[in-house]
């Protein structure tokens, strides 16, 4: 499994190969907003889990496997998204969503995929719940947490 940081270089990578761009070491950091040391670093264990073909001084080349993994974690990321729109999340989303996208198992992402498309077949589902969260609703399942402890 690839860490969150080894996931965002190889959907840059990804991105820039649909762009039809030869996918070089020191255009990966700058797109990645990374030192190229650290770049090639990662480049490496991406070569070594067999999700790119690296060499140094070579234009690097996504497997198959590589360009499938990229795919989920876009399509990953799109339906996390989604999600947390549909739950109406707006504080620290982006931190939510990155912190789902790492720890949700396979199997609670395809629970939260029929979720979704559930609440995609049946809108009227959705306006109820906005109706809900704009209700101050007294009955709770979670008991306050300390306000120190708040993100």
């Amino acid at each position: 499994m690839l860490s969150s940081s080894l996931e965002k270089y190889l959907v840059g990578i990804y991105k820039m190969a649909l762009a039809d761009k030869e996918l070089k070491s020191t255009d990966i950091a700058k797109q990645i907003n990374q030192p190229l040391q650290k770049t090639i670093q990662a480049l490496q264990r991406m070569h070594y889990q067999k999700y790119i073909i690296y060499s140094p001084y070579q234009p690097l080349k996504m497997t198959e496997q590589g360009k499938q993994m990229a795919e989920y974690l876009i399509a990953r990321e799109s339906l996390v998204d989604e999600f947390l729109g549909l739950l109406q999340i707006k504080e620290n989303k982006e931190l939510e969503k990155e912190t789902m996208q790492q720890y949700l198992s396979y199997e609670s992402l395809e629970a939260i995929e029929k979720f979704v498309l559930f609440n995609r077949q049946y809108p009227e589902i959705s306006r109820r719940y906005q109706l809900l969260m704009k209700k101050k609703v007294t009955s709770k399942l979670l008991p306050p947490i300390p306000e120190n402890e708040r993100l």
